[in-house]
């Protein structure tokens, strides 16, 4: 029987591997409010890690023991394993300690990470120890990584009664998914054909441990609650109910994939690229559906790495924000961004803002120059580094500027101040004071992504022409 269940997981994992795309293109954590240039890669791996997210349960340790036999089977992939210590539990330091025994007993390589929880509401914890060890998984990955996690078919009956308690779609009632995109590599859970009773009776067959974490026994907590009082009842009257859940679980994501499919087109009809920012048409979504402009916003907002909207929210979008009178500048506030219309268009505004810059930032030949670390930087990188030798080549705000500074664009016939060629240039007021300026032997040659400067007479054979690009988030 175990063998067969090892034969079924191998399979299964050769399948869910042999499927994944070559580069990991999320819509998590790829926006598309950014510019084609992204960061620095990280080092890229032709043959993926594959990385347990070991907690020392059962269902980990189970994953863990089935990875090494697929080593076996599979000697080109590497097998780790990596622990999170969430400092939630007075025993998580003989946890991690019993998850680094395990690994030496089958040869695994162990990462231990450790992090600082703040204890906010209890229906909240859950949801942070898992970004804070969604943190630590994406500190320590290669590109194409593959993450694995030990959930299996009753995690994914609990989640979709969860979807149903909080009045989910389709999106919810997705459950948990086989495989997605993570970070700059992807997330695999191999698990989900199998229930927790058959990876207990793996686990007591090859007489493998594992510690229990009684917060798990805390039925305050609504997944616990439906683990140990609904669930059991269900399946006792159903015994195939965990198996159903999957059935339905699968058949919502093929229907999720769908819609995608079609937001993803409707959204080539409706997107309108302003500076660094993939900004929504109004009038264009005005000709589509209310059914369908809704599946058009959900899919805008969750490929910028949001969460899908509410209903509600959905109603207010459109109706106070899209609709709202001409002269009216309103906005819709969510928990990291605020969604704003200028000039018929929808934003996706971070509240976080770029950090003031004291002074000008002087190009040194580097080939990127950061600005504001991992959030504002310009791309010198099609530049001759030689170039910053020859001259004084400075990277700066609106604010370095002389308020009473104008510029002649190129194919235009007059100057206008940078006040007035900002407007005219639509861009919204909030990234007026983002728009990187360079100054070439302290004269104005560009807005970066907006317009060159013409140059003056005495100087058009001394100012060089740079390719320049900017990444702005």
């Amino acid at each position: 029987m175990h063998n067969k269940m090892e034969a079924k997981f191998n399979q299964h994992l050769n399948m869910l591997l042999g499927n994944l795309p070559e580069n990991a293109s999320v819509l998590d954590h790829s926006p598309a409010s950014l510019p084609e240039k992204r960061l620095p890669e990280k080092a890229v791996n032709e043959t993926p890690r594959l990385i347990v997210a070991l907690s020392g349960g059962v269902d980990s340790v189970v994953l863990l023991h089935l990875l090494a036999n697929f080593k076996k089977h599979h000697p080109a992939y590497s097998v780790l394993a990596h622990n999170v210590n969430h400092g939630l539990s007075d025993n998580a330091e003989h946890w991690g300690l019993f998850c680094a025994e395990l690994c030496q007993k089958l040869n695994v390589p162990f990462i231990s990470s450790t992090v600082k929880i703040e204890n906010k509401s209890r229906s909240s914890l859950e949801a942070l120890a898992r970004d804070a060890r969604y943190q630590c998984f994406k500190d320590n990955m290669l590109k194409n990584d593959v993450i694995l996690t030990g959930h299996h078919q009753d995690d994914q009956l609990e989640t979709l009664l969860l979807a149903l308690k909080r009045g989910s779609g389709s999106t919810g009632l997705q459950g948990i998914r086989s495989t997605q995109s993570f970070f700059n590599g992807h997330l695999v859970r191999p698990l989900l054909i199998f229930s927790r009773q058959a990876l207990v009776d793996y686990a007591e067959f090859h007489q493998l441990q594992w510690i229990e974490d009684e917060s798990n026994q805390d039925i305050d907590f609504d997944r616990n609650f439906i683990r140990h009082q609904i669930s059991p009842l269900l399946i006792q009257r159903w015994p195939a109910m965990a198996q159903s859940a999957s059935r339905t679980a699968q058949l919502c994501q093929e229907q999720q994939t769908l819609l995608n499919e079609v937001a993803q087109q409707d959204l080539g009809q409706c997107l309108v690229k302003r500076l660094s920012c993939q900004t929504l048409d109004i009038a264009s979504l005005a000709a589509f559906s209310s059914v369908r402009r809704n599946n058009i916003i959900r899919f805008w907002l969750k490929s910028n790495g949001l969460q899908y909207p509410s209903s509600k929210q959905l109603t207010i979008l459109w109706e106070e924000v899209a609709l709202a009178d001409v002269d009216k500048q309103p906005k819709l506030q969510l928990v990291s961004n605020t969604i704003c219309r200028y000039q018929e268009a929808l934003y996706i505004v971070p509240m976080q803002s770029i950090k003031t810059l004291e002074a000008p930032v002087t190009w040194l030949g580097e080939s990127f120059l950061w600005l504001d670390e991992e959030r504002l930087g310009v791309d010198f990188s099609k530049v001759d580094p030689a170039v910053a030798k020859q001259h004084h080549v400075q990277c700066c705000l609106r604010q370095h500027l002389d308020a009473k500074l104008t510029c002649l664009p190129e194919g235009r016939n007059k100057a206008r101040s940078i006040k007035k060629l900002l407007h005219e240039y639509q861009v919204p007021p909030w990234l007026r004071d983002h728009v990187v300026f360079i100054l070439v032997d302290n004269q104005l040659t560009e807005a970066v992504g907006l317009w060159r400067c013409q140059p003056n007479a005495s100087n058009v054979s001394n100012i060089p022409v740079m390719d320049l690009s900017l990444y702005s988030r």
